[in-house]
């Protein structure tokens, strides 16, 4: 199993991704999803993207912790 520190980093960075893919969106400096059809697609994966990586990050702090044993 990979340690929390593995978990943690993975999360922050598809965090680092999608706001840094939504922000270069929003401010006009390039065009993702070209067609403005096409634009829900893209903030849906944007989204989907950010849910997967606080999902990541918690996911250490969410897990039950083995019971101590008696010694």
């Amino acid at each position: 199993m990979a340690s929390k520190m593995t978990y943690l980093m993975l999360g922050g960075l598809l965090i680092l991704i999608a706001l840094i893919l939504l922000v270069v969106q929003h401010f006009g400096m390039y065009n993702f999803y070209g067609d403005p059809s096409n634009k829900w697609y893209f903030y849906g994966l944007d989204g989907l993207i950010g849910l997967i990586g606080i999902i990541l990050a918690a996911l250490p702090y969410i897990r039950k912790q083995p019971a101590p044993t008696p010694s």
